[in-house]
C-alpha cells in the first residue's frame, strides 16, 4: 500500500491557490489549484485521482510541480500543441505573394510551397491570412 501524501499550505499559499482556482481562465490550472487545496484539507491522493479522473502519477506530478516551482509549476508549459507552419520570417514572403495574386490563393499556395519548401493546405493559408487582419472594434451602438 502506498504511503499517503498531502500538501501542507500556509495562509498566503491558500489565498494564492484560491485566487487561481476562482479567477484563472485555464481549466487545467484551476483543477490543479483545487486539487492542492483539497489535499491541504486532508484528501489523500487516492480520493483526488478519483475526484479529478486522473492517474495517481498525475496527482504526484501536480504535487511535485508545486513543491518545485510553487504556482508557476501548475501552469501549462510552453511548447505544448501543434507548432505553427508559417513563422515570422515567412510573413513578408506570404504577404508579397498574396498581393501579387490576391484572387487566386491556389496559385499562391503552389508558389509558396516551392519557395518555402513547406507542405500546407489552402485552408491553412487562409487561416494564416485571417490571423494577420486585426478585427475592427465595435464602436457605440447604432440606432
Amino acid at each position: 500500500m502506498r504511503q499517503k501524501r498531502y500538501i501542507e499550505l500556509v495562509a498566503e499559499e491558500i489565498t494564492t491557490l484560491e485566487q487561481g482556482y476562482k479567477n484563472n481562465t485555464n481549466h487545467q490550472f484551476r483543477q490543479r489549484c483545487h486539487a492542492l487545496l483539497l489535499s491541504n484539507q486532508g484528501h489523500d491522493m487516492a480520493s483526488l485521482k478519483t475526484l479529478f479522473a486522473v492517474t495517481h502519477a498525475t496527482i504526484g506530478n501536480w504535487f511535485r510541480a508545486w513543491e518545485d516551482s510553487v504556482i508557476v509549476g501548475l501552469r501549462n508549459q510552453a511548447g505544448q500543441g501543434r507548432k505553427p507552419i508559417f513563422s515570422v520570417t515567412d510573413l513578408n514572403l506570404v504577404k508579397e505573394k498574396v498581393q501579387e495574386n490576391p484572387q487566386h490563393l491556389k496559385a499562391v499556395r503552389e508558389t509558396l510551397k516551392t519557395e518555402l519548401n513547406k507542405e500546407f493546405s489552402e485552408k491553412t493559408l487562409k487561416r494564416f491570412l485571417k490571423s494577420l487582419v486585426k478585427p475592427l472594434g465595435v464602436a457605440g451602438g447604432s440606432a
